[in-house]
């Protein structure tokens, strides 16, 4: 019991890091409610910016792909969206009227109007799981439960629960002026989709940087919220597809220590990310790649090895830095391989409180990396939100 407690940091941190996107943590890793819901902040508001966005289109060519064009949900689900809208307007007039102000189109010499679409995305897509399903279980959680019915619909019937109690079936129609600064404090960006076509996911745990967080007057909420969007954004917008679409995670353990596995604000951290996406993302892994990993690293995985589902430990590659590692992440990567792992393109020693990358503000600037076009657009995305909300992106100091 003792070596069970004194280990627990331990369990946390190194959860945390082969976690990532998997949602693959075994089930006796246990979760409660308080842990699961993520308080409000100050960066996540609900805003005045209805259901349905109407607004001019910029010169951005992602604006007809994304604002003007992005599908939200079923027909069925946008027939309820626009009744409740409706019977809203109705009881309160002026509370609408008031909504109009604030929500501004964007000026531009060439902009016309675009459709209003949907923002609003739910736990579920067509397709999602048998049709017979009595219990509209996605496919995703049953193999989670290895076919346990019971199982797999109490974990979906609590996933649901948090999707409400946290507003995620809306989160990418509000505004978010803290992305640059959670992109700051937690260094993780899409490079581009693999040799498979699965969306790239790299990620650097041990860069999360706790001092930039209260610097910029943030919260580990703030970025736990970040997450959801992130995550959201690329499973409705970004791979809006099929929905047992997966990812390829990419994690850069460089600066990884046996010191920041012990920082108990990291350890919180790793706990609530470990316990959101594994609860409510599970099946979005299709390889884990674990990259500039140190010596003593290999032996902690295999003391680790037994918290991990056994399809789980079929899809991770542990790699040092070096020639081979190389050589592996050409083959699973493709031309999306970010130029900061390629040998001799090593990334620059950042300190504490300073950023790791700054934004790109031209598309022609892309580079599979930080600054991938995907990293560009979904940031567009973001700021064109906040332009309808006459708000504006919060500096990172």
């Amino acid at each position: 019991m003792l070596l069970e407690q004194s280990m627990g940091p331990f369990i946390a941190a190194v959860a945390y890091v082969l976690c990532a996107l998997n949602g693959n943590v075994a089930s006796a890793t246990t979760h409660s409610a308080s842990v699961n819901s993520i308080s409000g902040s100050k960066g996540w508001h609900r805003s005045s910016l209805p259901s349905f966005i109407s607004a001019k289109k910029s010169t951005f060519h992602w604006t007809d792909n994304v604002l003007s064009q992005t599908r939200g949900g079923s027909d069925e689900e946008e027939g309820a969206i626009t009744a409740v809208a409706e019977a809203e307007e109705g009881a309160a007039a002026p509370a609408a009227a008031a909504d109009d102000d604030v929500v501004t189109p964007i000026d531009s010499d060439d902009a016309t109007e675009a459709k209003a679409r949907n923002l609003t995305f739910s736990a579920t897509k067509p397709y999602d799981g048998s049709p017979e399903d009595p219990d509209g279980i996605p496919s995703r959680f049953l193999n989670m439960k290895k076919g346990d019915r019971e199982g797999a619909k109490e974990a979906f019937e609590g996933h649901l629960s948090w999707r409400e109690e946290n507003d995620v079936d809306t989160v990418l129609s509000r505004p978010h002026p803290q992305f640059d600064v959670c992109k700051a404090m937690a260094p993780h960006y899409f490079a581009g989709h693999d040799v498979k076509g699965n969306i790239v996911f790299v990620q650097r745990p041990a860069m999360l940087d706790f001092e930039l967080m209260r610097k910029n007057n943030a919260t580990i909420d703030d970025l736990l919220n970040h997450y959801i969007y992130v995550i959201e954004y690329c499973w409705n917008i970004l791979e809006d597809g099929p929905p047992e679409g997966v990812m390829t995670n990419v994690l850069d353990m460089s600066g990884l220590s046996f010191r920041s596995m012990k920082n108990q604000e990291y350890i919180g951290f790793g706990k609530k990310f470990v316990n959101m996406m594994s609860s409510n993302y599970p099946g979005r892994s299709y390889k884990t790649l674990i990259v500039n990993a140190p010596k003593w690293f290999h032996g902690l995985f295999k003391l680790f090895k037994p918290l991990l589902r056994e399809a789980t430990r079929k899809k991770i590659v542990i790699l040092k830095a070096g020639k081979h590692q190389e050589k592996i992440l050409r083959e699973i990567l493709g031309d999306s391989l970010p130029n900061d792992l390629i040998s001799g393109n090593d990334a620059p020693e950042v300190e504490a409180g300073a950023r790791f990358f700054l934004p790109t503000e031209e598309k022609e600037e892309c580079e599979p990396g930080p600054n991938s076009l995907i990293e560009f657009e979904m940031r567009q995305f973001c700021i064109e939100l906040l332009k309808l909300n006459n708000e504006t992106m919060q500096e990172v100091i």
